[in-house]
C-alpha cells in the first residue's frame, strides 16, 4: 500500500491504530506528535501509549528513525506550520519521498489541519478504523481487525509565490511603520498605497521598461504596473483591502491574509 518513506502520526489513547500501519508498511522515518495544550500548560496525558508505542515500533522496526515533536493539538494554524516545515525539509533532502498522514489520530483539530494540509502540499492521508471500539475503560480505544482507507482529497491551489512575498513585505511595511509607536489599538493598522508602491519598485518587483521624465508620468505608470499585482491581492484572494480614499488610500492586511501569513511563514 506504501512505499516505504515518511510517516507522520499524533500520540493519542491508541495502540495499533498507530504502529500497524508503519509496521505493515515501514517507512524510513516516523514523525510522532505529542500533545502540550499552551492555554492550559497541560502536558500529554497518554505518554504511557506513546511509550509503548515506541517500544513496539523499535522491536519490529529496529532501523526506523522516530523523530519526536510537541505541538499543541487546539491549535490549527501552528499544526499546518509544523507539517508544512516537515514536508518542506523532506522534500528538500529527497524530492521524490512520500509522505503519509495518519489522520486517524491526535485531536480532531489535528486531523482537520492534516487533511488540509496534505491537499496544501500533496501528501497521502489515510485513516484507521477496527472491528471493536470501546470508548470506556482502560486500554486502546480501537481493537481487532484493522482496516486503512484511503481518503480522496482534492488539492487546494496554492498561491503564487509573489502574492505571498508581497503580502510579507506588506506585513513588514507595517511592523515597521507601528514599531515603538502608541498607537490607538482598536483601529486597523495600514500603510499608505503609495509608500508600498515605491517599496515594490525599490525591490524590483515593478520595473518600467521605458524612461518617464516627468514625475507624473513616472507616478502613473507605477501605479498601472502595480496593478497586476495588488488586485489579485485584493479581488481574487482578498489578502488585503484598500480604503476608497481619493487622496492618501490606505492597505491593510484582512484576517484571510493574516492567516495565509501565519501558513507560509515558514516556507517562503
Amino acid at each position: 500500500m506504501f512505499s516505504p518513506q515518511i510517516h507522520i502520526a499524533f500520540n493519542c489513547e491508541e495502540e495499533e491504530r498507530i504502529t500497524k500501519p508503519i509496521i505493515d508498511n515501514p517507512p524510513n522515518k516516523l514523525y510522532l506528535f505529542t500533545a502540550f495544550i499552551k492555554r492550559t500548560q497541560q502536558k500529554d496525558i497518554n505518554m504511557h501509549f506513546y511509550e509503548r508505542n515506541i517500544k513496539t515500533l523499535k522491536k519490529e522496526i529496529p532501523l526506523l528513525k522516530i523523530i519526536t515533536k510537541e505541538i499543541d493539538y487546539t491549535e490549527y494554524i501552528e499544526i499546518i506550520q509544523e507539517l508544512s516545515k516537515i514536508i518542506k525539509y523532506e522534500r528538500e533532502e529527497n524530492p521524490n519521498c512520500k509522505i503519509f498522514i495518519n489522520v486517524s489520530t491526535g485531536s480532531k483539530m489535528a486531523s482537520i489541519a492534516s487533511t488540509e494540509a496534505s491537499r496544501l502540499w500533496d501528501c497521502q492521508i489515510y485513516y484507521v478504523h477496527s472491528s471493536e471500539y470501546k470508548p470506556n475503560g482502560e486500554g486502546p480505544r480501537h481493537k481487532g481487525e484493522f482496516f486503512i482507507f484511503e481518503p480522496i482529497t482534492f488539492p487546494i491551489e496554492k498561491p503564487k509565490e509573489i502574492y505571498i512575498r508581497i503580502l510579507k513585505l506588506i506585513d513588514s511595511l507595517i511592523k515597521e511603520k507601528y514599531q515603538d509607536k502608541i498607537y490607538d489599538k482598536k483601529k486597523e493598522k495600514f500603510i499608505y498605497l503609495k509608500n508600498l508602491i515605491y517599496k515594490l519598485e525599490a525591490e524590483k518587483y515593478i520595473e518600467l521598461v521605458s524612461k518617464h521624465e516627468e514625475p507624473g508620468s513616472f507616478k502613473s505608470a507605477l501605479y498601472m504596473k502595480s496593478r497586476n499585482f495588488l488586485e489579485p491581492l485584493v479581488k481574487e484572494l482578498k489578502y488585503i483591502k484598500i480604503s476608497d480614499d481619493r487622496r492618501n488610500k490606505k492597505v491593510f492586511l484582512t484576517s484571510i491574509g493574516i492567516e495565509i501569513l501565519k501558513i507560509f511563514k515558514f516556507l517562503i
